[in-house]
C-alpha cells in the first residue's frame, strides 16, 4: 500500500484491508490483529485527528491536510495503520521494497518508498505513512503500542510457516550455489526476490529458521495457489464448486500459502 490514501476514502479502505486481513497465524492462536500502534497523543507538534472508532478501524492520523485545488482529497502528514504479520509482510506484497533493515532491536523495517515503511514486530505489521521524508525518522522513533507510555525495543516479527519456508527455500541452497544468479536459476525465483529473501533471513538470524522445514512445493505451485487464493477471497463457495471440491478441501489448499497472499 502506498501513500495515495485519501481522507474521504480512508475509513472505507481500512475496512476493506482489515476484512481481508482477519485470520492468519495470529487468528490461529486465538488473537485478532492485536493492540493498535500509534505515535502518542501528539507527534511533531500535531494532534491526533483520527482515532480508531471500531474493530475495523485500525489507524491513527496526525495533523490536517490542505485539499489541493481541483482534487477530491488529501493525505494527513502522518498515519499509522496496524494489521497482522500474516496479512502484510514482505513476501505477501507484490512489490519489491527499496530497503530492509532492523529497527530498535529486532523489528523488521521494510521501506516501499521514502514516505511509507512497514514495521514487522511480533504478530503485527505496523505501517507508517508520512508526507515528508524528515518526518519518517521521527515517526519510527516514536512508534509504540497505545498502552506503552514511551517507545521500547521491538521484538522480531513472527511470520506464518509458509512465509518462513519461502525464506528457507533460498537459505538451504545458498552454500551450494553461492551466487544470487545461481540460486535464482535453481529455485526459479527472480534474482531480486532471492536477494530480498536472503536479506530478510540474514536480519532475522539463523535461529528464526532453525526448525523450519524446507518447502516441498515448487515456486510455480506456490504461485498457482496464491492466484487461487486471490480468486477465492470473497467467493470461496463458488471457487470450491467450480473445482469440484468441498469448501473445507479448498481452505486446506489455501492454508499452504497463508501469509503469502496479502490477506489471511
Amino acid at each position: 500500500m502506498l501513500r495515495a490514501v485519501r481522507i474521504a476514502l480512508l475509513l472505507a479502505l481500512c475496512v476493506t484491508l482489515l476484512s481481508a486481513a482477519t485470520g492468519g497465524r495470529a487468528e490461529a492462536a486465538g488473537q485478532g490483529p492485536g493492540e493498535m500502534w500509534w505515535l502518542g497523543p501528539y507527534f511533531g507538534g500535531m494532534r491526533v485527528t483520527h482515532s480508531p472508532e471500531s474493530a475495523w478501524d485500525r489507524f491513527f492520523a496526525y495533523g490536517d491536510c490542505e485539499l489541493p485545488e481541483g482534487e477530491g482529497g488529501c493525505s494527513p502528514p502522518a498515519e499509522v495503520e496496524t494489521t497482522t504479520s500474516c496479512a502484510r509482510n514482505p513476501l505477501a506484497i507484490d512489490e519489491l521494497p527499496s530497503e530492509v533493515y532492523l529497527l530498535r532491536g529486532g523489528g523488521l523495517a521494510v521501506g516501499y518508498e521514502s514516505t511509507a515503511v512497514d514495521v514487522g514486530t511480533g504478530r503485527q505489521t505496523v505501517t507508517v505513512y508520512t508526507n515528508e521524508f524528515e518526518l519518517m525518522g521521527a515517526a519510527l522513533r516514536e512508534l509504540r503500542p497505545r498502552s506503552q507510555p514511551a517507545p521500547q525495543p521491538l521484538p522480531p516479527p513472527v511470520y506464518p510457516m509458509p512465509v518462513l519456508r519461502e525464506l528457507k527455500r533460498v537459505t538451504t541452497v545458498e552454500d551450494r550455489y553461492g551466487s544470487v544468479k545461481a540460486i535464482a536459476e535453481a529455485t526459479e525465483l527472480a534474482p531480486d526476490q532471492v536477494r530480498l529473501r536472503l536479506r530478510i533471513a540474514e536480519l532475522l538470524g539463523p535461529e528464526a529458521l532453525a526448525d523450519v522445514p524446507p518447502p516441498t512445493m515448487s515456486v510455480a505451485t506456490v504461485e498457482r495457489l496464491r492466484q487461487l487464493a486471490f480468486g477465492a477471497q470473497s467467493k470461496i463457495h463458488r471457487a470450491a464448486k467450480r473445482r469440484g471440491i468441498s469448501v473445507a478441501e479448498l481452505r486446506a489448499k489455501l492454508r499452504r500459502v497463508r501469509g503469502l497472499t496479502g490477506y489471511c
